[in-house]
């Protein structure tokens, strides 16, 4: 007993030494039950893969080759050490043939789609909301806008990034263990089941090149909510609190305010109007895209609606308001009628409201004050001409503020996600557009 009097004795003698080593020790104890949490789970994980990418595969069709652009950048530059630590190694023992693209500037992702060259049965966006949105955009460039041929060439989506709301609604994880969400994303395109997602069109109406459109599948934001978010990285020093610091610190901005005019139409759930083919135009970049196999085999969900004989008079009803705000942000609200979902803040706010406001949405939470909400299709954004030389973030990538359309465009791209619907099967028919009519889109060369 004496023994053990002297050992309390000395702890109360030396107590700061004694909880600061306690501390340690309780620090490394848990990140190396984690470590060890994480090793079982990744050995779990590739054992299932494994037996998958063991069996046979029929002597008529060759291992699905996929492309995956990855960001560097993303997540404070930790992207591509988690992307070989988490998701490779499935895509590897899948038995996929995976060529990595790696983006070397801003922008880098959306040039790497438009010139790509090599086939590929599907691409995989390695980073967040803003690497997704330069690969739809480089995509649909390539395309000329043509979205009916986007369903050959699904999308997956690594949430490598800092933020990632487009992986977050279609994985839909259960909790905030970013190694189950990898791996989660990752089974997800390993399971080959796709569904149509839609997009938003944004053309800048000053612009010398219309056909230069930039396509975002989240939202788009202006104003003083959106100048506090681009400067939380200043505040690095606070750690995990540094999005707080950004609106406590930002102060000055709640005298921003915003003008803009908006013209806008209903929200349609399809008919001839909104849905009418397009008469895409011809590619001649030859040899390009050579990716679609006429004997497409990805799951996907199909439809049999035919808008073409629905009709809505109010489809093509547009209707005009001026704003006046400090914040306005047009989501795109992705439901069983997409709309655009426009939420326009009130003109004044107090500094205790601007800070609620701006942590809030960091944390995914609803608005905390009243905003003028407006749901359409498509919107036409004039702003005032002393709005000039300011910013506005699309899907958290940074543009200048110019007269711009926004247009819904439903079932634009098909992005991989878990099979969790019966409604969801295996297409293993042709596919509906002949391999002749694709070489007049894009330059196809038949796989020998």
């Amino acid at each position: 007993m004496a023994k053990v009097f002297g050992v309390f004795k000395t702890i109360r003698n030396n107590w700061k030494k004694s909880v600061f080593f306690t501390a340690v020790l309780s620090y490394g104890a848990n990140f190396a039950n984690e470590k060890y949490e994480t090793h079982m789970f990744m050995s779990q994980c590739c054992k299932i893969v494994s037996a998958y990418g063991n069996m046979p595969l029929p002597v008529d069709k060759k291992p699905k080759k996929v492309t995956v652009i990855l960001n560097p950048a993303a997540n404070k530059r930790n992207s591509k050490s988690d992307f070989e630590k988490y998701c490779a190694p499935l895509l590897y023992l899948a038995g996929y043939s995976v060529t990595v693209l790696t983006t070397e500037r801003e922008g880098g992702a959306r040039s790497l789609v438009e010139n790509l060259i090599d086939e590929t049965d599907a691409l995989i966006v390695a980073g967040g909301d803003g690497t997704l949105s330069e690969v739809v955009t480089g995509l649909l460039r390539r395309l000329k806008g043509d979205i009916s041929l986007t369903q050959h060439l699904p999308i997956g989506i690594l949430p490598l990034g800092r933020t990632n709301n487009v992986a977050r609604q279609l994985l839909q994880p259960q909790n905030d263990n970013h190694v189950h969400f990898l791996t989660n994303a990752t089974m997800a395109i390993i399971n080959e089941v796709n569904s149509a997602h839609p997009v938003v069109k944004i053309e800048n109406l000053e612009s010398q090149n219309p056909e230069k459109c930039v396509y975002a599948l989240n939202s788009i934001e202006w104003g003083a909510l959106r100048e506090a978010k681009v400067t939380r990285d200043q505040y690095w020093y606070f750690g995990k609190l540094r999005d707080l610091a950004a609106f406590v610190f930002g102060n000055k901005l709640i005298h921003y305010t915003l003008e803009a005019d908006l013209e806008y139409s209903p929200p349609c759930s399809g008919c001839s109007n909104c849905y009418k083919k397009v008469n895409s135009a011809i590619n001649n970049s030859s040899g390009l895209f050579s990716w679609i196999s006429w004997a497409f085999s990805f799951k996907r969900n199909s439809g049999g609606t035919d808008y073409s004989k629905v009709i809505n008079p109010e489809c093509s009803n547009y209707s005009k308001v001026p704003i006046k705000t400090f914040n306005v942000n047009i989501n795109l609200d992705v439901k069983q009628t997409p709309v655009l979902q426009i939420n326009v803040c009130p003109e004044n706010i107090s500094y205790s409201e601007f800070v609620k406001e701006g942590y809030s949405k960091f944390r995914d939470e609803n608005s905390k004050i009243q905003n003028f909400i407006i749901e359409a299709k498509d919107v036409t954004v004039t702003p005032h001409i002393d709005e000039e030389n300011k910013w506005l973030s699309i899907d958290n990538e940074d543009y200048e503020v110019k007269p711009m359309r926004l247009s819904l465009l439903p079932n634009a791209v098909y992005l991989f996600k878990p099979d969790n619907s019966m409604n969801q099967k295996k297409n293993d028919q042709e596919s509906s557009l002949s391999l002749d009519k694709l070489k007049n889109h894009i330059g196809l060369k038949q796989f020998v």
